[in-house]
């Protein structure tokens, strides 16, 4: 048995978990390793303070290695042998790099589903690697069981193995980062039924799954759920929600197929959307609309694309603090040499804009979160607001639409994609017309959201230029300080 152990330590860290490294690299490494040993003070006989810890002592440092670090423990001593394998905390990862586009592994992708021998697939090796770890792991009770990797169909059956090995361990953080095994797959690994049933997780984190509860789901102690690349209808985010009665934070990232977020949930207090992905296989080519009401909950984010989206809130009125970095706008590009989608995508992206709608909808998220005491407000918004206005007039009109904001606002947090939008008279005006009208104003952040590209040899000179005619702005709050990056 011990022999198996030490041959599996040394296969699945060299065989399992490839890396990149040139044999130039290599053998730099192995001649660092080398000075180190003959540089590294010899401890006496029996002076390994390290190996005399105790084993609570050392499970707790292994739990914080990724699994095939803690594995190559083993080769230590005999008293590291199996000491990995009673770590409270499991973790693996199959990284799989590659130097082709990601529309070129796609097609590798599909052409191995019909021609298995057609290259070597890493995915059997690392499933072989998980199953044989599980088989000598022996802690009664696990704290975290994370995997990731992306998710062929074929392996539904060894993955529900694995979630039946964590949740039979009364895992309180479970996470399964999933992917598709080619672009714009909409299939997903389905979860098992008695996940819905689950009285241990506190923290659940999953992508690329399908959610289809059978009965009633009841997760009592979940309190923190993350949902990627995932369809969450209303129905199945409302049983959800009707389920997790501690539920504190939700968050929804590249999810598809809810338009109405109605939460009733009284523990909730934090939500996060972040784009929404429109399923262009099943032909969803339209405009759609989001309603947010979620009256109880304190934190609200939406970030990313909501490309076609109309995002509307009815009613947040508990919330304290709010993040609209959203964008929609339409992507230019279009990765498909197929005749139909290639068509569908021009007649999608050529089609004009509505600037007066989008501004609209910016407009009314803003009248909606009016009583927030931060807001952080990200480029596309701010900028498109002012799109097409005269905008001297426009920040000095009494009829600004959101001047009511600024009579309880304390932050405010503004993104640039580049440094050099500081220029802009749209930007100087609309700082002015902050300071100015912020009564209770404590802060002003403005950032970069992208690293500047292209920087000049006078940009300090204009970028302190800049600065100094905002601090000479009147400010109607005597506490107001404004923050910038020095360029």
């Amino acid at each position: 048995m011990e022999e198996e152990s030490s041959g599996f330590i040394h296969s699945f860290s060299d065989r399992y978990y490839t890396t990149n490294n040139s044999e130039e690299e290599e053998e730099e490494e192995e001649d660092h390793r080398t000075k180190s040993r003959k540089h590294a003070p010899i401890l006496e006989e029996g002076k390994d303070r390290i190996s005399t810890l105790p084993d609570s002592v050392l499970l707790s440092i292994l739990s914080f290695l990724p699994t095939k670090e803690a594995i190559k423990t083993g080769v230590l001593s005999k008293r590291w042998a199996y000491l990995w394998t009673s770590v409270s905390s499991l973790s693996f990862e199959l990284e799989e790099y590659y130097s082709e586009s990601c529309l070129v592994k796609s097609i590798h992708d599909f052409t191995r589903a019909f021609d298995p021998t057609s290259a070597v697939d890493p995915i059997d090796d690392f499933t072989s690697a998980v199953d044989h770890t599980l088989l000598l792991h022996r802690a009664p009770k696990l704290t975290n069981f994370s995997v990731r990797f992306k998710y062929r169909t074929k392996l539904k059956a060894r993955l529900d193995l694995w979630v039946w090995f964590a949740t039979s361990a009364k895992v309180s953080q479970l996470s399964l980062h999933l992917s598709p095994p080619y672009y714009l797959d909409f299939d997903g690994y389905q979860l098992p039924q008695h996940l819905y049933t689950n009285e241990f997780v506190s923290e659940f984190n999953f992508s690329y799954c399908k959610v289809f509860p059978n009965g009633l789901l009841h997760w009592s102690s979940l309190k923190h759920l993350c949902i990627g690349q995932s369809a969450m209808c209303d129905d199945v985010i409302r049983e959800v929600l009707m389920g997790s009665p501690r539920l504190e934070s939700l968050e929804l990232h590249d999810c598809w197929e809810f338009n109405r977020l109605d939460i009733v949930s009284e523990s909730l207090r934090k939500l996060v959307i972040d784009s929404y992905v429109i399923d262009m296989l099943k032909g969803n080519v339209r405009e759609l609309e989001l309603e947010i009401v979620a009256p109880k909950i304190h934190s609200l984010e939406i970030l990313g694309n909501f490309e076609k989206i109309k995002c509307r809130i009815k009613d947040v009125s508990a919330l304290v603090e709010a993040k609209l970095d959203f964008d929609m706008r339409k992507s230019s590009e279009c990765y498909f040499d197929d005749d139909y989608y290639s068509e569908t995508y021009k007649e999608y992206y050529e089609e004009e804009e509505d600037y007066k709608e989008y501004q609209d909808i910016v407009r009314d998220i803003l009248d909606s979160v009016h009583h927030v005491k931060k807001l952080t407000v990200g480029n596309w918004c701010l900028m498109f607001l002012v799109s097409r206005y005269d905008e001297v007039n426009h920040w000095k009109s009494k009829e600004i639409y959101f001047k009511f904001l600024l009579r309880c606002l304390k932050s405010i947090k503004i993104k640039l994609f580049y440094f050099e939008g500081i220029h802009t008279k749209e930007f100087i005006f609309l700082v002015q017309f902050l300071l100015t009208n912020a009564n209770v104003l404590e802060k002003m952040v403005i950032t970069n959201a992208l690293p500047m590209r292209i920087s000049t040899s006078n940009m300090p000179l204009k970028s302190l230029q800049v600065a100094l005619k905002l601090l000479n702005f009147p400010r109607s709050s005597p506490h107001a300080v404004v923050m910038f990056p020095y360029q």
